[in-house]
């Protein structure tokens, strides 16, 4: 589905995305959603480790430019190529053409969230609503149709609580929106975008029910930037996928 061959890897770029030449040139072989400032998107797709390497140094130069005194930053750089690499490297083994991430503060917080997009492909020829349908019977805790773009899909929630990533972290709650669009039936494919978060007070889990908001409202920004389409109306600010 989307980024196995990312329209631009820049993590900021123009609204206009390129369609995939591989595929006969559709309006879903290309889309685009918006992000606010300080979010990065890292490709993680089978063939792309130059792209992920490339996103991963203009995160590091934007968090610690080379202005710095380099005996003291470049400790702190590796640190961070580290960090992202091992994380990102989950992402890929699981199958994940890319992975969004917040890479600076906001109003001085750090935001414990992340999106990921994943393809996946169903029985073609099925009818999408037929899909959706049994996907809405699998008992989450919410969900709903939805339409992504002129496109059917569906909404699903999903809440964990007492999760551990080792002994050296506390427990914590998460909780996974997930959007899933048929993007052709007659492929049986679809994009998944997943978003997380996660965490472990009161006051962290009200940050966390802010954030399912961000998520809904990036959402409503989806706009598929294949062939035929016309998008020049969305702000810079776009972030763009692919077949």
């Amino acid at each position: 589905m989307t980024d196995q061959q990312p329209a631009n890897p820049d993590p900021n770029p123009d609204a206009a995305a390129e369609t995939n030449p591989a595929r006969a040139g559709k309006p879903t072989d290309a889309w685009v959603i918006l992000l606010p400032p300080g979010w990065a998107r890292f490709p993680t797709g089978e063939g792309q480790q130059r792209e992920l390497d490339a996103a991963i140094e203009e995160v590091v130069a934007r968090a610690l430019p080379d202005s710095l005194p380099r005996d003291r930053a470049e400790p702190y750089r590796h640190m961070l190529r580290d960090e992202l690499h091992k994380n990102l490297a989950a992402a890929r083994d699981a199958g994940t053409g890319a992975v969004y991430l917040p890479t600076e503060p906001m109003e001085g917080v750090h935001i414990p969230a992340s999106i990921a997009e994943i393809e996946v492909v169903s029985d073609a020829g099925t009818d999408p609503l037929q899909i959706v349908t049994s996907i809405l019977g699998d008992g989450y805790e919410e969900s709903e149709l939805v339409e992504l773009d002129g496109r059917p899909g569906v909404r699903v929630v999903h809440t964990e609580h007492k999760m551990k990533r080792d002994e050296d972290w506390p427990e914590l709650s998460t909780r996974q929106v997930l959007y899933a669009v048929s993007r052709d039936e007659v492929d049986g494919e679809w994009l998944v975008l997943s978003f997380s978060t996660v965490w472990n007070s009161h006051n962290t889990e009200r940050l966390a029910e802010a954030l399912v908001f961000f998520f809904d409202a990036v959402m409503t920004t989806f706009r598929w930037a294949g062939v035929g389409t016309n998008i020049m109306n969305l702000p810079e600010r776009s972030v763009p996928g692919s077949a």
